[in-house]
């Protein structure tokens, strides 16, 4: 903008800082000048040099205290929490050392106080290291998250030093790991919380499109040529990118309202997450995917549009190669939030701080279904559907997919915890007339020594068929309640 000479020395003021519009600078220049205004960069350059200096050494220092104030927080719940474990294992390692010790009386007390005890610690095991995992995911998140949008809202108000630190593009590149995180943090079987993380995706599609919304109703700044800036209205390229990214935000937020609530109808969504946690987190990752890469297309196709069309300056640009960056990171989402990624993430965070026995018995309550049911109510259906059978009335096509005539579970009879000589292991998959020999061979063995034929638990025979999923979670304590376990190894389980 070519500004007459008695309002050239004003020109810092009007055309600089952000909250300058068009409008106001309608009202102040005489009606001949032409009404398409050239900002210069509304992020920095009104600021004298000492105050771009002190002000981006004061973002630094506050980004660096709240990552500190952060870990801090972090440390104290952690020794928090491993007090408190410690206090809780050494009362479950005495409770299980005494049960153990008066087992050999062959009492059912026994046992069960004992198999109380070690549910408890697996238990125990599991909380903490989902606690832990939660904190730290919840931490970075909390730190990755302000570095990258504190810039954005410091643009926004025309405070953004970029002449010292660069455009914004570069930190708002952590919002993608940021809120990618934010998922990891909920359970399958978390039904509350996987309600309050659908919410609050919802949330943030409504306030990122509110946010391209108002940046049109408010003509913000926008780079275009080498190194000016123009209102977005004046722009149709630059007005086309905020009207597309708002409506695929609201598209890709509310994904599953309008798939569930065309199939199902109002209330679909919070039907389908009370009936089935699992594929509400599902949807929860999805919607996260499907956010990015409608982001990511937006990013990668506007500097190209824009380089190849009416604007071929852009691309010496400094906001250009940034925002390619920040699409393709975007846009390649699938490969850093699909299942293999967030499997490998979740593994690499539970070995932190974490024994190797503490993580198996964190899979086993897990796979069994502890957090969903107190150790009582395991212990009481354990005990009512303990079935155990002698290996003389065991058949070798009972170890045959499909086979046992149909009238295996009828072979096998009900038994206290503790009555039971061996749980057998084995793969479905693996030679059934080998696992068989050697089952035998094992069991003849134990004869000569007993005098008796063995008590085996085979799942084929001792599991309720009509209630297959309430007797796998009793898996723990069938273990517990047999004197040893039988491995009857091959090429599949190995």
């Amino acid at each position: 903008l070519a500004l007459p000479q008695p309002l050239a020395a004003c020109s810092p003021l009007l055309c600089c800082h952000s909250s300058v519009r068009r409008s106001s600078v309608r009202r102040l220049l005489p009606r001949q000048l032409p009404m398409s205004v050239a900002y210069s960069d509304p992020g920095s350059s009104w600021l004298a040099e000492p105050a771009a200096s002190r002000l981006a050494s004061a973002w630094l220092a506050g980004c660096a205290a709240w990552t500190l104030l952060v870990t801090f927080a972090y440390a104290v719940a952690w020794s928090t929490l491993a007090r408190r474990d410690a206090s809780r294992r050494s009362a479950h390692s005495g409770r299980a050392t005494s049960g153990r010790a008066t087992s050999g009386a062959s009492e059912p007390t026994s046992m069960l106080d004992w198999t109380v005890a070690r549910l408890s610690q697996a238990r125990v095991a599991k909380q903490r290291l989902l606690v832990r995992v939660q904190l730290l995911i919840l931490a970075v998140m909390l730190v990755l998250l302000v570095w990258a949008d504190s810039p954005i809202v410091l643009y926004g108000i025309g405070c953004w030093p970029s002449e010292r630190l660069g455009v914004i593009w570069w930190p708002a590149l952590l919002n993608i790991p940021g809120v990618t995180l934010l998922p990891l943090t909920l359970r399958p079987v978390d039904t509350e919380n996987i309600r309050v993380g659908v919410l609050l995706f919802w949330a943030i599609g409504y306030t990122f499109s509110a946010f391209h919304v108002l940046s049109i109703a408010l003509d913000i700044p926008v780079p275009v040529g080498e190194a000016r800036y123009v209102g977005v209205q004046s722009d149709p390229l630059w007005l086309g990118f905020h009207v597309f990214t708002g409506c695929a935000l609201l598209v890709g937020s509310n994904l599953d309202c309008l798939v569930l609530g065309w199939r199902h109808g109002p209330g679909g969504v919070s039907r389908m997450v009370e009936a089935d946690p699992r594929q509400g987190l599902a949807w929860v990752h999805f919607k996260v995917r499907c956010i990015f890469q409608l982001l990511g297309a937006a990013l990668l196709l506007f500097p190209a549009l824009r380089v190849l069309g009416p604007d071929p300056a852009f691309a010496q640009n400094v906001n250009a190669a940034p925002m390619l960056v920040v699409g393709a990171c975007a846009f390649a989402s699938p490969l850093y939030a699909g299942p293999a990624a967030r499997g490998a993430v979740l593994s690499w965070l539970g070995r932190l701080g974490t024994t190797a026995a503490e993580r198996e018995a964190a899979v086993v309550s897990t796979l069994c279904g502890l957090g969903r049911q107190s150790d009582g109510s395991l212990l009481r259906k354990a005990g009512l559907s303990f079935r155990v059978i002698s290996f003389d009335r065991l058949r070798s096509d009972d170890f045959v997919p499909g086979g046992g005539g149909g009238d295996a579970d009828k072979r096998a009879e009900k038994a206290a915890l503790g009555d039971c000589d061996a749980f057998v292991s084995h793969a479905w998959l693996d030679n059934a007339a080998v696992k068989w020999q050697a089952l035998e061979r094992w069991a003849k063995a134990f004869q000569q020594e007993r005098g008796r034929p063995p008590t085996l638990w085979v799942d084929v025979v001792s599991i309720d068929q009509s209630a297959v999923a309430e007797s796998l979670a009793c898996l723990p304590i069938f273990l517990a309640g047999c004197e040893s376990l039988l491995v009857l190894g091959g090429p599949v389980y190995t």
